[in-house]
């Protein structure tokens, strides 16, 4: 199957999925990343308890399927429940592509399974519904070993999984290696790490990135800096000969227009 993969993703995720971002605000996005040649949008049943997953698809009514290449996840559901079982995972996809208002997304990402949860019966119930044309792909999406057993399973053939300028040997020899597979790649946190410029906003969508930096200072999860800026933190992922796509998301118009500049997307005249 040849999807419509443009280099950029735009992802419908954190604040988008918030009330710190209305629903008005999340479509302009949308619609903007489409005008601006971006044919991959990503989601998750996880964000916001369902609501990017209704926003993004209020956003894409009416432009058509071949247009773009949609994404959602399974797995972690709306309200953060965990659970791989067949049953959950059909659960799962009949409720996103409701929210979605589709019939079908065209790569359908198990969301951080552990590998002894990746089963033959789950396999089993999946294939039944990609035989009727529910989903197009199946893929992983993760940080550790979970990349590594879906890489040698025959019936997952797309990964999504960090690329930044802080990966280390093994994590890029295990994307070289899904890629020599022929697998379809995409890359996540292309900016982790990267310095933020820091400002006093009160624009809520701000608000939210504080929020998450404070809460990730108080963990002791604040990422690796690696004393690249946004823009050169975004190239470099994008340079990456083993990742296809990069999935970013952004509330800044401007800051989409740029990233989609970076990725060498020229404005889209054709009609929706």
């Amino acid at each position: 199957m040849t999807l419509p993969l443009s280099p950029l993703a735009f992802g419908v995720t954190g604040p988008l999925a918030s009330p710190a971002v209305t629903s008005g605000q999340t479509r302009n996005l949308v619609r903007a990343a489409l005008a601006r040649g971006i044919t991959v949008f990503d989601t998750g049943p996880a964000y916001g308890n369902g609501r990017a997953e209704r926003r993004l698809g209020e956003a894409l009514r009416g432009v058509r399927e071949e247009r773009i290449c949609l994404m959602t996840k399974a797995g972690i559901h709306a309200g953060r429940r965990r659970d791989f079982s067949p049953g959950g995972i059909e659960m799962s996809l009949k409720e996103s592509l409701d929210r979605l208002d589709r019939k079908r997304v065209d790569i359908l990402w198990l969301h951080g399974p552990a590998p002894d949860e990746l089963t033959p019966a789950l396999f089993r119930h999946l294939s039944a519904f990609q035989a009727r044309g529910l989903f197009g792909c199946l893929g992983v999406c993760g940080r550790g070993v979970e990349l590594d057993a879906a890489i040698e399973m025959d019936e997952i053939t797309a990964l999504m999984a960090p690329v930044h300028s802080c990966l280390g040997d093994a994590e890029i020899a295990r994307l070289e290696r899904a890629k020599a597979r022929g697998m379809t790649v995409m890359g996540i946190e292309a900016l982790a790490g990267s310095v933020r410029q820091t400002r006093l906003s009160l624009r809520p969508a701000d608000l939210w990135y504080l929020a998450r930096r404070v809460k990730q200072g108080l963990t002791g999860s604040v990422p690796q800096e690696t004393g690249l800026n946004a823009q050169t933190a975004l190239q470099w992922a994008l340079d990456r000969p083993y990742c296809d796509c990069v999935v970013s998301t952004t509330t800044n118009p401007v800051h989409l227009a740029t990233n989609a500049a970076l990725a060498g997307l020229e404005p889209d005249a054709k009609p929706a």
